[in-house]
């Protein structure tokens, strides 16, 4: 019993961490649970990891569209179209928010 209450917690806790420490906790949750014999934490923490940091990866995947609009002449309102993917950006963002919020919450009631 005492096991799958810290397994909920440190699962819940991998995806809360969007509010204290995001990115980081998960990576580390993930390289140290490789070692432990639960395979649900380390998939839980694999998940809230991606979840965290794909919109930085989002974010660089638009900078990078700006740069190479901005120098091409084919695209004449590069920021316009910045200002499209920038939206997206902050909309995946805010639904990863809600997602890892709402995972959490599942985790530490026990709804696996």
């Amino acid at each position: 019993m005492q096991n799958n209450t810290t397994n909920r917690i440190v699962n819940a806790l991998s995806y809360l961490s969007i509010l204290f420490l995001p990115v980081i906790f998960p990576l580390i949750v993930w390289i140290v649970a490789r070692a432990s014999d639960d395979p649900s934490i380390v998939k839980n923490a694999r998940k809230a990891f991606w979840s965290q940091i794909f919109p930085l990866f989002y974010v660089i995947f638009a900078i990078l569209v700006l740069s190479i609009a901005s120098f091409s002449s084919t695209l004449a309102h590069s920021g316009a179209v910045f200002g499209i993917l920038l939206t997206f950006a902050l909309l995946i963002a805010l639904l990863l928010f809600i997602y890892n919020i709402a995972m959490g919450v599942k985790m530490l009631l026990g709804r696996e």
